[in-house]
């Protein structure tokens, strides 16, 4: 059995390991029965990755997205029972292959792979569906002691490409859009079951990362003013109006 495995990871086995461990069959010869074991094992893991990763796999195309997955496949291990964890350093595979680095074109590859990341993690995670909603008015965040947090099916990405109308455009079946240049600040979010990307201003982006690391809106505010370089009141206030619409959009819940 550790023979096997060790065959199956290395892509296959020699003719003379082989035929100690195998028999031949009427057709194939036992290096040949064992390639099909091989070969199994990195088409199922490449399968698996152009399902998590669709819209890379249509702007890249499917020869060069092949070449992406079996590159990751040769260097990385499954380690988890679910094929679905396999990819998780894709992205970060990707990146650290990359011929150029960040805003290159070169990048988009890494950079797309970990908006797709997020938003299967955001999918699967523990959502605010079914916590109490959640109705905020405008200037509640000003009250004393207001708290909040981020949910666990939020995912906070600053990017080097906005791929907004990439992403909508395959999503919608259509032809890929062109990939215009960032900074792109989005939250991957989760709402009523259903993944949507919110694009964020500088500050709104500042204070949900601050946000979750403490859950005093107050706090939170000040941090991200001082991240910026922005007005501490000024910011309070925009956060004061669009707090009601976050809380919708599942950006926010109750601490």
């Amino acid at each position: 059995q550790q023979w096997m495995q060790d065959a199956v990871l290395a892509g296959g086995a020699d003719p003379l390991s082989a035929a100690r461990h195998v028999r031949p069959s009427p057709s194939l010869t036992p290096e040949q029965r064992v390639g099909i074991y091989a070969g199994g094992y990195r088409g199922r893991l490449i399968e698996c990755l152009r399902e998590s990763y669709p819209v890379l796999r249509r702007l890249a195309g499917e020869t060069a997205f092949d070449l992406f997955a079996r590159s990751y496949v040769e260097e990385a291990r499954s380690h988890e029972p679910s094929l679905w964890g396999f990819g998780a350093g894709f992205a970060d595979h990707l990146a650290g292959n990359a011929p150029a680095p960040v805003p290159s074109p070169a990048a988009i590859p890494a950079e797309l792979a970990r908006l797709e990341r997020a938003r299967e993690e955001v999918q699967r995670a523990v959502g605010t569906e079914r916590l109490p909603a959640l109705h905020l008015a405008p200037g509640d965040c000003l009250a004393p002691g207001m708290t909040l947090r981020v949910p666990d099916s939020v995912r906070l990405l600053c990017l080097g490409f906005d791929f907004e109308a990439l992403v909508a455009s395959v999503d919608a079946g259509q032809a890929p859009a062109p990939v215009a240049p960032g900074p792109w600040r989005v939250a991957v979010a989760r709402s009523h079951y259903r993944v949507r990307l919110h694009p964020l201003d500088a500050g709104r982006y500042a204070f949900l990362e601050a946000l979750a690391a403490t859950p005093a809106v107050d706090a939170a505010a000040a941090a991200a003013a001082d991240a910026e370089g922005l007005d501490p009141g000024a910011l309070l206030a925009r956060l004061a109006l669009w707090l009601p619409e976050a809380a919708q959009l599942g950006l926010v819940a109750t601490a």
